[in-house]
């Protein structure tokens, strides 16, 4: 396997420089120099002029590191007696023939910004996935037997590596948003100081930690210096980009920084990579499986309110587009509010971990159980919630951002501590919570009116008898935790109840009076809130633990319900207005 690694290193090299050539393509704008595919002005080797000469270079390339990774399968097929390492090869060979697949259609479609960015991606994927397959043929791979770290009550290394990879590639992804379309940068540059950030942990970790482990102390060393020489570039390509020269074109020095800039972050990524992949095998053996972990991270971002959170603001876009719904904004508004919401839910976690330790409905949670440490639960929680806030901001407009921020604020500054203060902390809670609808608003009309007000407004009243049953079931627990959310007097719960259901069941036919909503809707709230009705006056007539669960299990399918008539009876549902 000597040659075979030697061989994979040479393409891996190869590919460090076809990205290079081809984002000299799009430094130098000779994108369409050559208007078609696969020939060159219908000939093998054109006159190389001009533009000609990146853009033929790039494609002539490409060719020969497409041939050279076809080589390259074959030799694992045949040399190799790990059977998933020749299914990556095949991996890797697949990936260069999309690859060049998505670099015809850039031309033949005239440089449609989708599909440029995505042959972007799929380059320094590819890059990567070769990069992987030199180290995994190499002696110290395959000779080496890994050493596995001692659990102890630090966030394991491989986890930190598999965020840097994870950070690295999104990175990435902003970087060719940024190149082909001119936006993106404010997160770009603060993507590059995460990057960072988490560069010098890991390798502070590694040089503390773990001093006899040489591979792994000069990859962390070499990440740094990249890292380093990334930022230098990426600096100088901000000044060569605002600077006006006075030749056109300007000096071939100035491409070629920027597009050094592009070649540098691939190098990045690719190390990431062999460290992520490096570390992973040295993971404690005491480390939840994967299935458990992702899991556990799943656990954290509290999925039903997220979801919750999403479908509802779904429902407020769809109400607040009239019948011509943009369905790539709707993407946009719902994936930024389900990371805004996972972010809050996680942060909320990681603020009661005590709480929860003491309360048995939430003991064997992540954080108290001891699966998942404090470290990684800041880190996750904040990338989600922020990335989602400015998500919104970037890719919907700013009064969407405006209250998905002020959510996440108010359920975590004010809600989450109000929670061993006073009963208040419901009605703070029911204000961040009944938010996403006007979201979804915000998001497809750019303001706020009535009818936001409207849809907040059902929300924001459902939750009292929804929370409130669940919290007087567990009023014992929640004492346990020193958490004041029910009323000690059983009649002022039962009372609240029923009053905030009253008020639930008249705002749930205001969609309707707006001309939100057709009949059909307003047949359904008005069956819906007599059925909560019975619920609440039970309940409140005898406060028992049936009547309590009842309500909210019937709770549980009253929005679900409204929602979805809200889509099939509004203005772009099957029984439109």
């Amino acid at each position: 396997m000597k040659a075979v690694h030697r061989f994979a290193t040479a393409v891996a090299a190869c590919t460090l420089f076809l990205i290079f050539v081809g984002g000299m393509v799009t430094s130098t704008s000779s994108g369409l120099a050559v208007p078609d595919w696969p020939l060159s002005y219908g000939r093998l080797m054109p006159p190389m002029v001009g533009g000609v000469f990146y853009e033929h270079g790039h494609r002539m390339v490409a060719t020969a590191v497409g041939f050279l990774t076809i080589i390259l399968a074959v030799l694992l097929w045949r040399k190799s007696d790990k059977p998933w390492l020749t299914k990556a090869g095949f991996v890797a060979l697949g990936l260069v023939c999309l690859q060049g697949g998505l670099g015809g259609l850039t031309v033949l479609l005239r440089l449609p910004k989708p599909i440029s960015i995505a042959h972007a991606c799929l380059g320094q994927t590819f890059f990567c996935t070769v990069l992987a397959l030199a180290m995994w043929t190499s002696s110290w791979w395959r000779s080496e037997p890994p050493r596995r770290e001692e659990p102890t009550n630090k966030v394991p290394l491989h986890r930190g590596s598999i965020a840097l990879f994870g950070i690295a590639y999104l990175q990435l992804l902003l970087g060719a948003i940024l190149r082909h379309t001119g936006n993106a940068l404010p997160f770009h540059i603060g993507g590059a100081l995460m990057l960072v950030i988490l560069t010098f942990w890991l390798a502070w970790r590694i040089w503390s930690d773990h001093p006899e482990r040489k591979g792994l102390r000069a990859l962390s060393a070499g990440l740094i210096g990249v890292i380093f020489t990334q930022v230098a570039l990426g600096i100088s390509s901000y000044f060569i980009l605002t600077h006006r020269f006075d030749t056109i074109p300007p000096p071939l020095w100035a491409p070629a920084t920027i597009t050094a800039h592009v070649a540098c972050g691939a190098l990045f990524l690719g190390l990431s990579t062999l460290l992520a992949l490096s570390l992973y095998r040295t993971r404690p053996e005491k480390t939840a499986a994967l299935k458990t972990t992702l899991a556990d991270y799943m656990t954290l971002t509290k999925p039903g309110i997220s979801i919750m959170a999403g479908v509802t603001a779904i429902a407020g876009f769809v109400l607040g587009s009239g019948g011509e719904i943009r369905y790539l904004q709707l993407f946009h508004t719902c994936l930024g509010t389900l990371m805004a919401a996972g972010g809050a839910g996680t942060l909320n976690m990681l603020i009661e971990r005590d709480i929860d330790a003491r309360m048995g409905r939430t003991a064997s949670r992540p954080l108290p159980s001891g699966r998942l440490k404090q470290g990684e639960v800041l880190f996750f929680g904040v990338l989600l919630s922020t990335v989602g806030v400015a998500y919104l901001g970037w890719a919907v407009n700013g009064l969407t951002a405006l209250l998905a921020g002020l959510t996440v604020s108010v359920y975590l500054y004010v809600y989450t501590p109000l929670k061993k203060i006073s009963t208040a902390c419901v009605t703070i809670g029911a204000f961040a919570g009944a938010l996403p609808p006007a979201i979804g608003w915000a998001a497809a009309t750019g303001s706020l009116g009535v009818e936001a007000l409207a849809l907040f407004g059902i929300l924001f009243f459902w939750q009292f008898p929804h929370f409130l049953s669940l919290a007087w079931v567990y009023r014992e627990d929640y004492q346990k935790g020193g958490l004041h959310m029910v009323s000690r007097e059983d009649r002022v719960t039962a009372i609240s109840v029923l009053l905030t259901t009253i008020a639930l069941v008249l705002v749930s036919l205001t969609p309707t009076l707006l001309e939100l909503t057709g009949k059909l809707y307003f047949a359904t709230a008005l069956a819906s809130g007599a059925a909560m009705m019975y619920y609440a006056i039970r309940f409140m007539m005898a406060p028992q633990r049936s009547h309590a669960r009842g309500l909210f299990f019937f709770s549980l399918a009253y929005i679900p319900i409204l929602v979805a008539l809200m889509l099939l009876n509004g203005p772009a549902g099957i029984w439109a207005i």
